[in-house]
């Protein structure tokens, strides 16, 4: 909820450039749209990452070197990968976050990414909680 309130503010920033802009109304909002709605997407699989790997240690800063480690390889990790199979590159490069991000920043909302977002965000929701329940037992 912290980060949705901190990115609520950039919306004016959409009303000054579309009422501004020239000619007025000059915004391709859909791609904007996209971009906020794939944002929120992304914040969710980037939140659930770093609760997850908060259980993997009691020290908050190795938490957090591994929280931005992870989260860098699930969004340019695969899209490395993919560079370097000259066959099934489009398949390596559909499991990492920017594949999923820029389709919908250029505005198409796809079943495809949300699921994506949503597979990523309950995976690792769910494995922190089996975390969670063995350091309980």
């Amino acid at each position: 909820m912290l980060i949705v309130l901190a990115i609520l503010p950039t919306l004016v920033y959409v009303y000054v450039l579309s009422y501004f802009g020239y000619p007025q109304g000059n915004l391709d909002m859909g791609s904007t749209m996209g971009s906020y709605f794939g944002l929120l997407f992304l914040i969710a699989a980037y939140t659930a990452i770093g609760i997850f790997t908060s259980t993997l240690s009691e020290n908050q800063i190795v938490a957090f070197i591994l929280a931005v480690f992870l989260c860098f390889i699930f969004y340019f990790g695969f899209d490395g990968l993919a560079s370097m199979f000259t066959e099934n590159n489009k398949l390596v490069a559909s499991f990492g976050m920017d594949y999923h991000f820029k389709s919908m920043s250029r505005g198409v909302i796809d079943t495809r990414d949300i699921t994506y977002f949503l597979s990523v965000t309950i995976l690792f929701l769910s494995v922190t909680v089996y975390k969670l329940k063995s350091l309980k037992a």
